[in-house]
C-alpha cells in the first residue's frame, strides 16, 4: 500500500467516526486524482466538500486549473477561473500564471495575452507580477512579434536569469537583418558575461540559438563551428539540439563529411540521436544524391522506433520521386504506431506531471481494451520505454523510471536490449552506480551480452560517483 492509498484509508475513517477533513486534506486528494484523470472521484470529494459547508479556497481551485492546463484543456480552465470571480474568492499569482502558460501551450497568444490584461484590470486584487510570470508574459510578445513590449517586460525583471536573457535574445535575434549585427550581438553580450554584468553564466542554450542563426539561417558553418568550439571550451555540454542544428547546417551546404562526423560526435558524447538528427542528416545524403546511405540511415531510425516527421519523408520522397522507389521504404508496423503517437505526446510534454497523467492515461487504455486480435496491436516493451526514457533523461526522475518498469513486469512484458541500456546510462547519469550494476545483472540473466557501449557509460559513472565521494 502507497502513501497515498493510506491517506484516502485515513480519510475514510475520519468520515466514518463524523471527523471533519480539512480544505487541505480535500485539496491533497483532488490533486492526487486528477493526475490519475479520475474525474468521477474527484466530484465525489467536491459533494463530500459541499456537505460538510467547505468552500474551495483559491489553492483548491490552482490545483484544479493547473490540471486542466496540463491536459491542455483552456475550456474547463477558464470555466473554474470564473467561478473564481464569481464566488468572491481573490485569484493570486500562481492562477494567472497558470492561465497565461495555459494559452501559450496551447497557441492562442491572443488569449494569453487578454489573461494579462485581466490582471491588470483587477486592481482591487492587487496582484504583482513576479519573475516566472514576466517570463511567460515576455514569451507571449514575443510570440505576437510585438517586440516593444516585450523589452520593457525584459527591462522591468530586475533579477533576470538565463531563462529570460535568452528569451530577450531571440527576440534581438528575429528583429536583426545581417549576419555581421549578430556576431557583434553575440560578442558583445559574452563580453558581458565575461565582464560579469550578469549573476549567471551562459549555457548551452545561449550558444544554440546563435549557432542555430549562423548554420540554418546564413548557412555559415564557419561561424557555426567557432561559437560550437567557445562553448566546449568553456565546458559547456553540447545538445541533442546542437549537434542537429550543425549536423542540419552541414546537410544544407552539402557537406555529408562533416555531416557524418558530428553525427558520430553526437554518439561518443553519449546522445542518443533523435528523428530531427536522422533527419538531418539523411537531408545530408539526399543532398549528394546516395539513395542507400540515405535509406539505412532511415532505416535505423525506425528500427529504433523513433517515428518519422514530415521533413523526414520530404526528404526521402526528393530522392525517390516514383511510387517503386518509395515503396522501399520501410513502413512503420502497428505495434510501433502505437508506440509513435505516445512518444509524441510525450515530446510535447511540457512537465513531469503531464507525464504522470500520460502514463496513467496508457495504463487505462491497456485495462479497459478488448482483448487483442494480433501480437502486433498489443502493449509492448517499445511504448514502455519511451515513458522510461522520459522520465529518466528529460525529467532525471529514477524513481517514476522504475515505476513503470514495474509496471510492465506486472503485464508480463519482458525489457529489451535497449531498455536495459538506458536503465544503465540514466542510472549512471544520475549517479546510481549500484543500481546500473543491478541492471548488467538483470541483463545477464536474460541472456543479453552488455557491449562497450554499456561498460563506457559504467566507467563514466563510477567516475561521477568517486568524484562525488572525494567531495
Amino acid at each position: 500500500m502507497d502513501m497515498m492509498d493510506k491517506a484516502e484509508e485515513y480519510f475514510n475513517l475520519m468520515i466514518q467516526e463524523k471527523i471533519s477533513p480539512t480544505i487541505e486534506i480535500f485539496t491533497t486528494l483532488i490533486n492526487h486524482h486528477l493526475r490519475l484523470l479520475n474525474i468521477e472521484k474527484c466530484e465525489q470529494l467536491f459533494q463530500i466538500m459541499k456537505s460538510y459547508n467547505i468552500k474551495p479556497n483559491i489553492i483548491t481551485y490552482n490545483v484544479i486549473i493547473h490540471n486542466s492546463v496540463i491536459k491542455l484543456d483552456m475550456e474547463t480552465a477558464i470555466k473554474f477561473f470564473n467561478e473564481i470571480i464569481e464566488s468572491g474568492i481573490k485569484p493570486d499569482i500562481v492562477t494567472f500564471s497558470t492561465l497565461l502558460k495555459g494559452y501559450l501551450n496551447v497557441g492562442d497568444t491572443l488569449k494569453a495575452l487578454e489573461i494579462n490584461r485581466m490582471l491588470h484590470e483587477f486592481k482591487h486584487f492587487e496582484i504583482q507580477p513576479n519573475r516566472a510570470y514576466n517570463v511567460l508574459l515576455m514569451k507571449a510578445y514575443i510570440q505576437n512579434k510585438d517586440f516593444l513590449n516585450a523589452e520593457k517586460v525584459f527591462q522591468s525583471i530586475i533579477n533576470s536569469n538565463i531563462k529570460s536573457l535568452t528569451l530577450y535574445l531571440k527576440m534581438l535575434l528575429q528583429k536583426s537583418k545581417d549576419k555581421n549585427s549578430i556576431y557583434n550581438l553575440y560578442k558583445n553580450f559574452l563580453q558581458d558575461f565575461d565582464n560579469y554584468k550578469f549573476k549567471f553564466p551562459p549555457d548551452n542554450y545561449f550558444f544554440t540559438i546563435f549557432i542555430s542563426s549562423f548554420a540554418q539561417r546564413f548557412q555559415d558553418m564557419n561561424l557555426a563551428i567557432e561559437l560550437f568550439e567557445e562553448m566546449k571550451k568553456r565546458e559547456i555540454n553540447p545538445s541533442i539540439v546542437t549537434y542537429s542544428i550543425l549536423i542540419d547546417g552541414f546537410a544544407l551546404k552539402g557537406q555529408v563529411d562533416k555531416a557524418v562526423e558530428y553525427f558520430k560526435n553526437l554518439k561518443k558524447d553519449s546522445i542518443e540521436p533523435n528523428v530531427y538528427t536522422y533527419t538531418s542528416l539523411i537531408k545530408a545524403w539526399v543532398q549528394v544524391n546516395n539513395k542507400d546511405n540515405a535509406k539505412k540511415v532511415y532505416d535505423e531510425m525506425i528500427n529504433k522506433n523513433i517515428q518519422p516527421v514530415s521533413a523526414t519523408l520530404r526528404a526521402l520522397q526528393n530522392l525517390s520521386p516514383n511510387t517503386k522507389q518509395r515503396n522501399l521504404i520501410k513502413r512503420p508496423t502497428e505495434s510501433q504506431r502505437e508506440a509513435f503517437y505516445w512518444a509524441g505526446k510525450l515530446w510535447k510534454s511540457k512537465d513531469i506531471e503531464t507525464v504522470d497523467g500520460l502514463f496513467q492515461s496508457f495504463k487505462s487504455s491497456i485495462l479497459n481494451s478488448s482483448p487483442y486480435q494480433d501480437v502486433d496491436d498489443e502493449p509492448n516493451v517499445k511504448t514502455f520505454r519511451y515513458f522510461i526514457t522520459c522520465y529518466l533523461f528529460k525529467h532525471r526522475d529514477l524513481a517514476r523510471a522504475l515505476e513503470v518498469f514495474r509496471e510492465m513486469l506486472k503485464l508480463n512484458i519482458k525489457p529489451d536490449y535497449l531498455l536495459y541500456c538506458d536503465f544503465i546510462k540514466g542510472c549512471c547519469m544520475l549517479g546510481q552506480f549500484e543500481k546500473s550494476i543491478q541492471f548488467i545483472e538483470m541483463m545477464k540473466n536474460q541472456n543479453f551480452v552488455p557491449n562497450d557501449y554499456i561498460y563506457f557509460n559504467l566507467t563514466k559513472g563510477w567516475k561521477k560517483l568517486r568524484n562525488l565521494k572525494r567531495k
